[in-house]
């Protein structure tokens, strides 16, 4: 009989705790140190709590039954790694209980079954602090730290804290940029709306119209000042001629000769040397209301360019309302843009407060970008 089945069945007052403790990691003399690790017992339905293992014995607490002490029972171990429970089948003989404490030993009945190779891995791994894995697929990591590792551990700490750091930047921008680009989808699906008419780019200037209807006997458009720059045959015989009123970039309406033009129709656009471009589009009434109700226009290139402009109306082309021929301004130099080239036009209505917020929050997440990089 061993010192610990001695001092449990002798007639000396029973041993504290930290006694049982002590018996119990020096156990048969080449017995495992004793292990707390999380872990339970089950025996006939009823659950255990476990305090100490090893490889010959454990201590658990709970209830048992008045006639156990002595007897023989399968109890089931379970494990509990974090990511996963292991169960171990052990049979045990109830060795010692206490009615007051609750603590209850039980002793392997053969330390080397079945049991033996699972349980020594356990414990074997939990003491070195490696990991306990199952086949490969199931792993946990020991709670106790590995003493070669603390020194590792703790340079990388700071490591840790950085790339933690790093890692709440980056979600704060992504959640600002999911933000901005929240607002800007509600901004384009309920205030901004596409003008339909077509938009065209030329060069500020004037524009030679045909003063009556006729076919278009004759055009120049290397014209000098004060030559003709075509000439209109009208219904009645009579030629109409209009003579090039500057030494300017001249471009054509897309007429050539021997087309019929009528009254007012353009024929000509006469523009300085490096004038700037302007766009020539027509709005409708409900453009025109989106201007009122302080809609702002911009000018889309498309090369994704994009510019502000204000609206200049030709008072004269308004006509029975339906449309009017407008001339757009860029506020800023229009890159890129040829003479002929269509853009796009788009009215702007979304409220102020909504700019600024989007303002505001694209301008947080730069500066958080750039403060992580």
């Amino acid at each position: 009989m061993t010192t610990f089945d001695q001092r449990e069945h002798s007639d000396s007052p029973p041993p504290t705790d930290a006694e049982r403790d002590s018996l119990l990691d020096l156990a048969d003399g080449n017995e495992h140190p004793r292990v707390r690790l999380p872990f339970s017992v089950t025996i006939e339905g009823r659950s255990y709590e476990g305090s100490v293992l090893s490889m010959v014995a454990a201590r658990v607490t709970g209830i048992v039954g008045a006639n156990w002490p002595g007897a023989h029972k399968l109890a089931i171990f379970r494990f509990n790694f974090g990511s996963f429970w292991m169960s171990l089948p052990i049979d045990v003989t109830i060795s010692a209980a206490d009615s007051k404490t609750g603590a209850v030993t039980l002793r392997y009945r053969d330390p080397t079954g079945q049991h033996m190779p699972q349980l020594r891995y356990i414990l074997n791994s939990w003491l070195a602090g490696d990991h306990v894995d199952v086949n490969g697929m199931l792993v946990a990591e020991s709670s106790l730290p590995k003493g070669k590792n603390t020194a590792h551990k703790v340079a990388q700490s700071g490591s840790s804290r950085l790339s933690k750091l790093l890692g709440t930047c980056v979600v704060a921008a992504a959640s600002a940029a999911l933000f901005v680009f929240a607002a800007s989808m509600l901004s384009e699906r309920l205030f901004v709306t596409d003008v339909e008419a077509p938009a065209i780019a030329y060069r500020q200037g004037s524009t030679m119209t045909a003063t009556t209807g006729g076919q278009l006997d004759f055009i120049d458009t290397h014209a000098a000042v004060g030559k003709p720059a075509y000439s209109i045959l009208a219904s009645t015989g009579v030629a109409v001629t209009a003579t090039m009123p500057c030494d300017c970039d001249v471009e054509t309406a897309g007429l050539a000769k021997g087309g019929t033009v009528i009254a007012g129709q353009p024929v000509l656009f006469v523009s300085e040397p490096g004038a700037p471009m302007i766009v020539r589009t027509a709005f409708t009434g409900s453009d025109f209301r989106h201007i009122a109700d302080g809609a702002k226009v911009t000018i889309e290139t498309a090369d994704g360019g994009s510019v502000p402009a204000k609206v200049e109306v030709d008072r004269e082309a308004i006509g029975d309302g339906q449309s009017a021929s407008v001339v757009l301004v860029p506020l800023q130099p229009v890159s890129g843009l040829q003479p002929g080239s269509p853009v796009a036009v788009r009215l702007d209505a979304t409220p102020q407060w909504l700019r600024t917020i989007r303002s505001g929050i694209s301008f947080a997440a730069e500066q958080t970008v750039g403060g992580a990089q």
